[in-house]
């Protein structure tokens, strides 16, 4: 039995082109992941390596608190719905063109990544 938080499925294969939907998603998440890490090194090294920057603590505490850390929380927050939203499209179509317990496993996905 399988079972994606509230649903639950009771013995299904996935087709060869469900399969591929689900090789589609984790490679959209590990790309996501990707970005998102990528993302988070910003402040880092804006802070710490800029040119801009000197050795003195206190002008690194001015950088610190006038950093843009909303804009930084907003980006952190996009990258994460970009993805639930590509996820959601591969989920969708694959609910569209599927029948029985496929269809509501990709139901069930559809689901969670909106």
């Amino acid at each position: 039995m399988e079972k994606i938080g509230y649903c639950e499925i009771k013995g299904f294969k996935l087709s060869r082109k469900s399969k591929k939907a689900v090789s589609d998603i984790r490679s959209i998440m590990k790309q996501g992941n990707l970005f998102t890490s990528a993302v988070s090194t910003v402040p880092l090294f804006q802070i710490f390596a800029s040119p801009s920057v000197t050795s003195s603590p206190f002008e690194m505490g001015i950088t610190i608190t006038e950093y843009d850390w909303e804009m930084f929380g907003r980006a952190m927050t996009s990258s994460t719905r970009i993805v639930r939203g590509e996820i959601f499209k591969i989920a969708y179509r694959q609910e569209i063109f599927t029948n029985g317990n496929e269809q509501k496993f990709w139901r069930c996905v559809s689901e969670a990544s909106k």
